[in-house]
């Protein structure tokens, strides 16, 4: 039985971010938690997606034709896909009335899935496994999955912000759907008794387009209008979210993260330098002359990144750019200004997964040369 479940950890590990195998074996754990052995089967044939692009998806035709020799109807095989999709373990979604289905990344995918179904078995295994293969072999491709945006303030007359970065206006000129999830990081920190610190809400993470739609269609979360969606945006940033989103110029969704629930954050913030490690094009400066030294914006930086001196004092290498310390300052003493390094992000997710599948491939040619 165990065959089947390599056989799909191997598929995994052919994907753009990897699903390395281990010698604890917590892989198979892992996936036994979300494939029956049939599941697995039929999942080792399926093609990776990407949650953003339906245009990755596999019809149910396509994906019969490659098992059908297994001895299974299609019948069958649609309802293992179907339940599949329900349980968060691939995507499955509807278009042009006819089912679409893709494999997912464990991150950003197969885990955000598993929102509102979390057990906390699952939890352990996946940050052993986290802790043990998939951030380490991950760790040396430099294409973010995610980028880091300014909340909705003002950025410097001089410095204008792209449209891309401008979360306000990315949600004003999107055509929809949106949807609102519950948050899987927060859940699975509630699960080990390590409830969040920055806020009690739970509802605080939203897609739109076609990722707002597999939601829908899988479940996972509920269709909002978009004054809904802004209203949503406007109160994570008021208690002080992180914005972070796909690292791509279309928006497919918006995490609101905070460094006590939050993987990705909680890693960054023990580096010395989490600015290195973030895909941001800003980054906060004070107006000391202004400064009153109350101390709000130390209060609500998470990335510990300021200090009391004689004024407020940002250590631009913890300086992530998310423009939290900007809302409460009474005397308008912070601004945000563009990098010098600043980037521009890849057109669409499928230009990002294609940028991080090619960053891959140079990663581990550097390490066959070691």
């Amino acid at each position: 039985m165990t065959e089947v479940y390599r056989r799909l950890q191997e598929h995994f590990d052919s994907f753009p971010l990897r699903f390395p195998a281990t010698e604890s074996g917590v892989e198979i754990r892992l996936l036994k938690h979300l494939f029956t052995p049939v599941e697995a089967e039929i999942a080792s044939v399926i093609k990776c997606g990407y949650v953003g692009s339906f245009d990755t998806y596999e019809t149910l035709d396509e994906i019969f034709n490659r098992v059908k020799h297994l001895g299974y109807s299609k019948d069958e095989v649609e309802e293992h896909l179907d339940n599949m999709a329900r349980n968060g373990a691939i995507m499955g979604s509807t278009r042009n009335g006819e089912k679409i289905y893709a494999n997912a990344l464990l991150i950003v995918g197969i885990y955000e899935f598993q929102v509102d179904k979390l057990t906390k078995e699952f939890q352990e295994d996946l940050d052993q496994y986290l802790d043990e293969a998939w951030y380490p072999a991950n760790s040396d491709i430099r294409v973010r999955q995610l980028r880091t945006i300014p909340v909705g303030i003002k950025i410097e007359h001089e410095n204008p912000i792209a449209k891309y970065d401008d979360i306000k206006v990315l949600f004003e000129q999107s055509d929809g759907p949106f949807s609102k999830i519950n948050c899987v990081c927060r859940q699975s920190k509630d699960l080990l008794n390590e409830p969040c610190q920055v806020t009690d809400r739970r509802e605080v993470c939203m897609a739109v387009g076609d990722m707002a739609q597999l939601y829908i269609d899988q479940g996972h979360g509920c269709e909002i209008p978009k004054e809904e969606a802004l209203h949503y945006l406007k109160k994570n940033e008021e208690e002080g979210l992180i914005f972070q989103l796909s690292n791509s110029q279309e928006m497919i969704f918006v995490c609101s993260c905070c460094t006590c629930c939050c993987g990705g954050l909680v890693s960054l913030k023990q580096l010395p330098n989490p600015a290195d490690y973030t895909s941001s094009n800003y980054q906060a400066v004070i107006d000391e002359e202004l400064c009153s030294r109350c101390g709000n914006c130390i209060d609500r930086c998470q990335m510990d990144a300021i200090t009391l001196i004689d004024f407020a004092v940002i250590e631009q290498k913890r300086c992530i750019g998310c423009g939290n310390c900007l809302i409460g300052c009474p005397e308008e003493a912070i601004s945000l200004v563009s990098k010098e390094n600043s980037g521009i992000p890849p057109l669409t997710t499928v230009d990002l997964f294609t940028t991080i599948e090619e960053a891959r491939k140079k990663a581990e040619t550097k390490s066959d040369i070691k």
